[in-house]
């Protein structure tokens, strides 16, 4: 059994616990409405998260042979391994977490060296040599380079700044990714003191603003002192009429 560190609780116990719970509560969401996709994460640091969905992946793939058919499932990974970028976007630059604490200062959160090579191992363990996928990079670059074309039914962002958040959003919701009924969950949605002007509150509000009512979100549950989930409403296409 892999143990790997996690960014926000330095109680691994608890962390499991908060995650743990969140994760599988989505899962069995997921799972038991039937929602297509794959499973995405941006932001891994040490891999605590994803081996976490890469566990529950296979417990939920096997528990429903029949299913797993109908709506076979990857999961994607998407991190630098370098910490973060240099925060030249104006909003950023004066958060919170940059300006005052710094605690998102440029390679901050870098992975252990070896991480992503843990990743690859771990995830053939379990998966085999497909179904799986791990991107390096920024995601300015990664998403143009290895961008995701399949529906994704659960999206973990642990992107933590308002500029990385609305690349991963807008390459979501532009691109038309999340089905209806998908799950978004927003690991850094209370940092920054939960100031709406920051972070992935900003983010989460401008970007769908941009889908002009095609995408709409609604509370799903929170986790821990600082995340979200939400679901991803459909209201541009939607297959069943309205009432």
């Amino acid at each position: 059994m892999v143990e790997v560190s996690n960014a926000t609780y330095q109680d691994r116990d608890r962390a499991k616990r908060v995650y743990g719970e969140a994760f599988r509560t989505t899962f069995e969401y997921v799972w038991g409405s039937h929602i297509p996709g794959n499973i995405v994460e941006f932001g891994t640091f040490e891999g605590f998260s994803a081996l976490l969905l890469a566990d529950l992946m296979a417990e939920f793939d096997a528990q429903d042979d029949f299913y797993t058919k109908i709506f076979p499932r990857e999961l994607s990974v998407y991190d630098s391994f370098t910490g973060f970028p240099k925060s030249t976007n104006p909003v950023d630059s004066i958060s919170y977490e940059v300006a005052d604490s710094g605690y998102w200062r440029e390679r901050e959160d870098a992975s252990s060296p070896g991480t992503e090579e843990m990743l690859r191992a771990e995830f053939t363990r379990r998966f085999g040599e497909s179904g799986w996928s791990v991107v390096r990079g920024m995601y300015s670059e990664s998403l143009h380079s290895s961008p995701l074309s399949g529906q994704v039914a659960i999206a973990n962002l642990d992107c933590d700044l308002y500029s990385s958040s609305v690349e991963v959003l807008d390459h979501l919701l532009q691109r038309k990714l999340l089905p209806d009924g998908a799950v978004l969950l927003l690991d850094d949605y209370n940092c920054n003191r939960a100031n709406p002007q920051f972070g992935m509150r900003r983010a989460m509000r401008e970007c769908f603003a941009k889908t002009e009512g095609f995408y709409e979100a609604s509370e799903f549950f929170r986790y821990g002192w600082h995340g979200r989930a939400f679901f991803v409403h459909r209201q541009g296409d939607s297959p069943r009429p309205k009432l």
